[in-house]
């Protein structure tokens, strides 16, 4: 990444350095004599400090984000996104209605997530069901789109609502899910305001197949 002068320049610690390097040269000179080479070699020093204030200065580049981390709503929307873009215009109305079940999912795994720490791994793995599920639908309206023998695109027309009632099911079970964490945390223990350990671990063997549902290539 080059270096924005202009920025630079706009740093009032900049105008010190060049003034302070310029007349510490210029001390060297004076003292120094006819010597080029102490000439050479203090304008190499005086070079090189000007040179690495000005990389300092470099503004820091952002930081990306996790895209694994699809409990991170900012990382599955732009996820989601780049998903869009491969669904034909006329499909819109097919993939809204996808789009807001992936959405809302990741929705209901965050709550989860937030209020049960000790599910986080098979949440995770959740969304990344979710989010092939959500790919498999994009990709099944493109290739509609793409078809014309109507055999085939009965074939195609299977694979998509296969793909859109998976993507359903997954809803529905985080929802739940959702909905069951968010009723176990009233069943907390008043001193230490923990759930039961017993409420909890049925819990979660209840709903553990709903995480663990395995996902299609």
């Amino acid at each position: 990444m080059g270096i924005a002068w202009t920025n630079l320049f706009k740093q009032p610690q900049t105008y010190g350095l060049v003034a302070g390097t310029a007349l510490g040269f210029s001390a060297l000179v004076w003292l120094a004599g006819p010597r080029p080479l102490v000439w050479l070699t203090g304008g190499g020093i005086s070079a090189a400090m000007v040179g690495t204030w000005a990389t300092g200065c470099r503004p820091s580049p952002a930081v990306p984000l996790d895209s694994s981390n699809l409990l991170d709503a900012p990382v599955f929307a732009a996820q989601l996104e780049a998903i869009s873009r491969r669904v034909p215009p006329k499909a819109q109305s097919t993939w809204g209605q996808a789009h807001t079940w992936a959405s809302e999912s990741q929705r209901f795994a965050t709550r989860i997530n937030e209020q049960d720490s000790f599910l986080h791994l098979e949440l995770l793995e959740a969304m990344h069901t979710v989010q092939d599920l959500a790919r498999q639908v994009a990709e099944a309206l493109a290739v509609m789109d793409n078809i014309e023998t109507p055999a085939y695109r009965q074939l195609a027309q299977q694979r998509l609502a296969l793909s859109c009632d998976r993507l359903q099911a997954t809803h529905a079970q985080l929802q739940q899910l959702q909905d069951q964490v968010t009723l176990a945390s009233l069943d907390t223990d008043p001193t230490t305001g923990s759930p039961l350990p017993q409420r909890l671990q049925t819990l979660i063997a209840a709903n553990k197949h709903i995480l663990e549902e395995p996902r299609e290539g």
